[in-house]
């Protein structure tokens, strides 16, 4: 592949979520999207170029003039015609982006397959099927089944556990919770969801004692290959706050990883999807869940591995994302 035209779209899953041509980007997206395009810059090679909105910083500047990066405004669009677009995750605004700026855009996974697959829905299923489910986990399409599903699975005050939206991202569009009775304002936040016709993701709270990120490509032909496994490091509640670089996993927990990697990509492959992928897997303090998370798209462990790659910390280090 010649050279890239990157753009950051982090709100991929809340477009996906949408029905096509529906999709109007809020002021929040739009600032998230600013503030995270310039880890893009890791992942670039001499000769890209990165989409981001004005005014750009110095330290950024001096930053792509380093790397051999050319940054671009959309707001001033150039002829980009000998470049590939390359979005964060591919959706129709992606797509309008790339044909803006004459970029080649050669999306590669229609739309319907890239909202299957990335939605937790999917991944539950697959866990599942290859009995990588955690005990008392479920889908419920309506509230009194999800209220079932927690007293069953939490019947302690202080058994904790999560509720998502298939299209959650990130640790948004979920709502925390503990003990058997589901009230207050996390009822209210799953009624408003099922009156909307989403179907929620129950699980059971997991404590975390690390967290893995394989991150790989699926090439056209089936093939994949992993490019690293990150090592992300999250608050209390899950929100990701950085990555540790340095610390490989052990031997048979990579072995387990890769596994895991070979099952995903295969079936990923089957639906019809080829490109980037993330997927994250938990060891907690019952055990290992091999299979948290699925991202068809590039994710934060994509860049955190290039972090690494380019630092090669001789011990661990934290790399914050702020």
């Amino acid at each position: 592949m010649g050279s890239r035209l990157w753009h950051m779209n982090a709100d991929f899953e809340i477009e996906l979520s949408q029905t096509v041509g529906t999709y109007r980007r809020l002021p929040s997206s739009d600032a998230l999207n600013q503030r995270l395009a310039p880890h893009l810059l890791w992942l670039a090679r001499a000769g890209d170029a990165l989409l981001l909105c004005e005014p750009w910083t110095e330290q950024l500047r001096q930053e792509a003039r380093g790397r051999g990066v050319q940054l671009v405004s959309p707001d001033r669009p150039v002829d980009f015609s000998a470049y590939t677009f390359t979005p964060w995750g591919w959706t129709p605004s992606a797509v309008a982006m790339g044909q803006r700026v004459k970029a080649i855009v050669s999306q590669p996974v229609p739309f319907d397959v890239l909202a299957r697959v990335n939605s937790k829905l999917w991944s539950h299923e697959l866990e599942v099927e290859q009995g990588w489910a955690q005990p008392g986990a479920a889908i419920a399409n309506a509230f009194d089944e999800l209220q079932l599903a927690v007293a069953r699975a939490c019947p302690l005050s202080d058994d904790k556990w999560v509720i998502k939206s298939p299209f959650g991202f990130a640790a948004r569009d979920r709502v925390l919770g503990r003990g058997p009775a589901l009230e207050g304002p996390q009822a209210r936040w799953c009624e408003r969801r099922f009156a909307r016709g989403e179907r929620l993701i129950f699980q059971p709270w997991l404590e975390v004692i690390r967290e893995y990120g394989i991150v790989m490509e699926i090439s056209s032909d089936g093939a994949y290959s992993i490019q690293g496994i990150s090592d992300l490091q999250t608050n209390g509640a899950g929100t990701g706050k950085g990555y540790l670089l340095g610390r490989p996993p052990a031997q048979h927990r990579v072995f387990e990883l890769e596994r895991v990697a070979e099952v995903v990509g295969a079936r990923l492959f089957r639906e019809g999807y080829v490109g980037p992928v993330g997927i994250d897997a938990l060891e907690h303090s019952r055990g290992f869940h091999p299979l948290l998370e699925i991202n068809a798209r590039y994710t934060m462990g994509f860049v955190a591995v290039e972090v690494e790659k380019s630092l090669k910390p001789a011990s661990p280090i934290f790399w914050s994302l702020n």
